[in-house]
């Protein structure tokens, strides 16, 4: 079996829908998605966002289940400026090699990624973190997943689209919009938001496009590769 993890089901949602039979376990907020896609028997799983919410979500899980190999996907922020929204990410840092090579014949872009344990808000920010770690992403998973496949031998792939650029600030800081401790967006937080900050409503309305276009690629690119991934 293939796992496939996402934060949340809003990244993952259009991959789903390709799932054929498709059984369905534990908590909404954060499903486990079992069937069979592009000829393999896979698994979408759902970290919540953060390393503290991957850990431990994503460690139980793996008391039940020895997937052949591992791909960690979602979005990612931009950290450098020639990347644009919806641009794929595949990730030299924490993959395996044998994985890397097997995907080599997909347009996308190679690179490092960073884990931050608070999301990168601003361009100030961004370009900071890129400047001191290298990194061409950043994301708030990875590096918690990476940590628990490698002491199993699980081979990982780590895959992102770029969801907001560098040059690109986040139109509603994340404590608005989303509950960390309960892994789920606030809607009426948000809307109130907006409400009292009309200015952020045009930004906010393109960064949902620009989400839905990253999302639309992420699914195709792992449409294309799951093929080509070996399989224990």
């Amino acid at each position: 079996m293939i796992v496939i993890s996402f934060a949340l089901p809003e990244e993952s949602k259009d991959l789903v829908r390709k799932i054929v039979g498709a059984g369905t376990s534990g908590p909404s907020a954060l499903p486990v998605i079992t069937g069979r896609l592009a000829g393999h028997d896979v698994a979408i799983v759902h970290s919540g966002m953060g390393m503290a919410s991957a850990t431990a979500r994503l460690g139980p899980l793996l008391e039940g289940i020895s997937p052949s190999l591992w791909i960690a996907a979602g979005f990612g922020g931009g950290l450098v400026p020639d990347l644009a929204v919806g641009d794929i990410v595949v990730v030299e840092n924490f993959s395996d090699p044998a994985l890397l090579a097997a995907v080599s014949g997909q347009p996308a872009r190679r690179g490092s990624l960073i884990t931050t344990r608070k999301v990168i808000e601003t361009v100030e920010h961004k370009k900071d973190l890129g400047r001191h770690t290298g990194a061409v992403v950043v994301d708030m998973e990875t590096a918690a997943i990476q940590r628990l496949c490698a002491p199993r031998g699980i081979p990982m792939l780590s895959v992102r689209a770029i969801s907001d650029r560098a040059e690109q600030d986040l139109p509603v800081p994340a404590a608005i919009w989303f509950d960390a401790a309960k892994q789920r967006p606030r809607p009426v937080r948000l809307l109130l938001y907006l409400a009292t900050h009309p200015g952020r409503i045009g930004p906010f309305a393109r960064f949902v496009r620009g989400i839905n276009l990253a999302r639309a690629r992420l699914t195709a690119f792992l449409l294309a590769v799951l093929p080509t991934l070996p399989e224990k």
